[in-house]
Order: C-alpha cells, then sequence, then structure tokens
C-alpha cells in the first residue's frame, strides 16, 4: 500500500498576499507523482517547485508573497 501512497499526486493551497493591494487569494496546486516529489509542506517549500509559479493578482501585481501553505488530505484511501 505504501507504494500506491507514494504514486498519488499531493496536493497544496498556498495562502498568498499580493505587495500590491494586499489582497490575500488562494491558488491550489498539484504535485505531480514523480519519484522526487515533495511529499509534506516543509519539503515542498525546500524543494524548487514553488519558484517556477507565477502569480497575477486582480490588481495587476505580479509580486505575491507566500503567507501559508496547507496540504489538502487525500480521501480517496
Amino acid at each position: 500500500m505504501s507504494v500506491a501512497l507514494r504514486h498519488m499526486p499531493r496536493v497544496f493551497t498556498l495562502h498568498i498576499r499580493c505587495d500590491n493591494c494586499l489582497r490575500e487569494s488562494s491558488r491550489t496546486v498539484e504535485v505531480p507523482a514523480v519519484d522526487d516529489a515533495p511529499c509534506d509542506v516543509d519539503e515542498l517549500v525546500e524543494s524548487g517547485f514553488l519558484g517556477a509559479l507565477r502569480f497575477n493578482c486582480v490588481c495587476a501585481g505580479v509580486v505575491g508573497q507566500i503567507i501559508g501553505i496547507s496540504q489538502e488530505r487525500s480521501y480517496g484511501l
């Protein structure tokens, strides 16, 4: 069963604050199920996955600060 869990995609919710208008928003990201994919929030922060994401606010701001990350629970188990 651990092999099946390892190959399930991980879903995280990023809580973001726009540096321009200070509006808070959230974004759900799904990390693909690959061998070196992050399994929890700490591994996600340490990985380079977040650096590849782009942010666009409704105010046209493009700089956002991540103020929190939560991992969504897998209910299919």
